[in-house]
């Protein structure tokens, strides 16, 4: 081989590898839509050749950095596996949801209860949005976190999963089967502050694709991701209460905490006093009602802590068939059952303690 047809196929094996280096940069940044926002991603190509068959010293390319844009998605779910049964009137009826953040950046969410959804049905009252903050499933309006729109709008990290409440009264007059529905959504603070509409409806509504320079996480754009495509719109779902012949519920609360000290700290040996309401709203009864309470192993019943609408009931079921709420040392767990409560009555009130191990 000559040394013209040498250098030449030297020149051609240096191409090839500076495009092979410049091919993987392309694919590298076209994959990395998982990125968080505000990353820099650096890249240097480098390409090796010989003179006269002497390898010489490799060549880099400048280092190209590209910032990271952040990606606003968001998704919404309901979680109430249906409709949720209500009486009529009821004042609180509970609705949950789950939204997550599915962009690439933290980023802060308005969330928006709307109870004037267009589905032929009643319009429930919004009284009160609540944010999971105890760690305990379900609604606890003394521990879980009052939220109002606009104000303290939750931060959320990438992936991060929050639940959210939508307390509602139901109004009185409705037949049942009657529905109502309450559509939640979570549209980014970033997108409302630049849009000035938090409503898909609006002729501001942002399409996807939407960039607002310098306002992403970590310093980059922020970008409007697919879920406000207003043909597939997941950054919203529906929850919905129906009228129900009778619907039973149960709240759970410490009344007392009664340490070995004379305090209030939950330690070995303090008595933790319960309460247990039980309602029903709608019409008509709940029969057959049984309520169990299955004490955890950290837990031992006090006896004859009982108590039922104020007054002491023993724990040993007897006489049989007639005493029918105790306390069964084999289930460890309280039990209390009536043949009937109406719709709309009083409640029922259990009280009972048990020690800390």
């Amino acid at each position: 081989m000559t040394g013209k047809k040498a250098d030449n196929s030297r020149l051609r094996q240096g191409i090839t590898l500076l495009a092979a280096c410049v091919c993987w940069l392309v694919t590298a940044t076209a994959a990395a839509l998982g990125t968080s926002a505000g990353v820099s991603i650096e890249n240097t190509a480098t390409a090796s050749f010989d003179i006269a068959g002497t390898p010489q010293t490799p060549v880099s390319s400048n280092t190209t950095q590209t910032l990271v844009d952040e990606l606003i998605e968001v998704v919404v779910v309901s979680d109430n596996g249906g409709a949720v049964g209500v009486g009529t009137p009821q004042s609180s009826a509970v609705l949950q949801f789950t939204v997550t953040n599915n962009g690439n950046g933290a980023e802060a969410f308005r969330l928006i209860a709307d109870a004037a959804v267009a589905e032929g049905g009643f319009d429930p009252t919004v009284n009160q949005l609540y944010l999971e903050s105890n760690g305990v499933p379900g609604l606890q309006p003394g521990a879980d976190t009052a939220y109002i729109t606009g104000s303290a709008d939750p931060l959320l990290a990438e992936d991060e999963v929050l639940t959210v409440y939508v307390e509602a009264a139901i109004p009185a007059g409705l037949a049942q089967n009657d529905a109502g529905d309450i559509e939640l959504r979570a549209v980014a603070v970033t997108v409302f502050n630049q849009a000035g509409t938090d409503d898909p409806g609006d002729p501001a509504w942002p399409l996807p694709g939407t960039a607002y320079a310098g306002l992403g996480n970590g310093g980059g754009d922020a970008v409007v991701g697919v879920a406000h495509d207003n043909t597939n719109l997941v950054l919203l779902a529906d929850g919905r209460f129906q009228v129900s012949a009778a619907v039973l519920a149960v709240v759970k609360t410490v009344l007392q905490v009664l340490d070995p000290f004379g305090g209030a700290t939950v330690v070995p040996g303090s008595v933790i006093t319960y309460q247990l309401e039980i309602s029903v709203a709608g019409t008509g009864n709940a029969d057959n009602v049984a309520l169990s309470d299955v004490l955890p192993v950290a837990l031992e019943y006090e006896a004859d802590s009982l108590t039922i609408d104020g007054v002491a009931e023993d724990d040993d079921f007897a006489p049989a068939a007639t005493d029918t709420s105790g306390y069964d040392a084999n289930l460890r767990a309280v039990l209390v059952n009536r043949a009937s409560l109406a719709a709309g009555g009083a409640p029922t009130v259990v009280t009972f303690a048990a020690s800390v191990r």
